[in-house]
């Protein structure tokens, strides 16, 4: 069994029933007013540019979004949006700095870190999808290795007649150090979110908006 990581655990939070008292009462307001109305859904909390956010397995600073141009493998110029983040992996082991989510697909329970960016707006389409990469010391790799800080980068191409966003919204997720389920009592880091149905629903831990600068190479 993999030992637990530093820190206290933390599971899913848990739905607790109403009392009964106020169930009636608002069976009753509702009845007068002819029907059930649904309370709105809070907005997750904001996060500030190079604040660090708290993800449970995580800590992530998110530092800059910027639109830039770099040397291809032929030495041509080709130009890209990146964001730069600085990630301390807070677990006892190594793990995967994973890839993004695609838009509106299922997401699993057992991820690397980059999973935890849930949904970037306006979505940046490309041809293969977005480089994730772990930078240390000029060289890049996939491992986030425990309690040390990478700066991490994704990185998306760019058309070189494309006008890039102003800025980027990025909604983040967190982890919980959980079992599987009822009948697999191996623990692993997992996205916090809820079962619907045959679909798992993540839960937005935070929001962050970037402002997207150009820094020419």
């Amino acid at each position: 069994m993999t030992s637990p990581p530093r820190g206290a655990r933390r599971r899913r939070p848990v739905l607790v029933p109403v009392a009964s008292a106020l169930a009636a009462a608002g069976v009753a307001v509702t009845a007068l007013f002819g029907g059930f109305a649904e309370a709105a859904e809070e907005p997750p909390p904001k996060a500030e540019p190079g604040e660090v956010i708290d993800q449970g397995e995580f800590r992530t600073q998110f530092i800059k979004a910027i639109d830039t141009t770099e040397k291809d493998d032929f030495g041509g110029p080709k130009r890209y949006l990146e964001l730069v983040l600085k990630v301390t992996n807070m677990g006892d082991e190594t793990t995967s700095v994973g890839m993004l989510p695609k838009p509106d697909a299922k997401v699993p329970y057992l991820t690397g870190f980059a999973r935890s960016l849930l949904r970037i707006t306006p979505e940046i389409k490309t041809k293969y999808g977005p480089e994730v990469t772990v930078l240390s010391y000029g060289i890049k790799s996939q491992q986030l290795h425990p309690g040390i800080t990478t700066t991490v980068v994704v990185k998306f191409d760019l058309e070189p007649a494309a006008t890039a966003p102003e800025k980027i919204d990025l909604d983040v997720g967190s982890f919980v150090w959980d079992k599987v389920g009822a009948r697999d009592e191996t623990y692993y880091w997992q996205l916090v979110g809820e079962d619907k149905g045959d679909t798992f629903v993540p839960t937005v831990a935070a929001r962050i908006s970037l402002p997207v600068r150009q820094e020419r190479g």
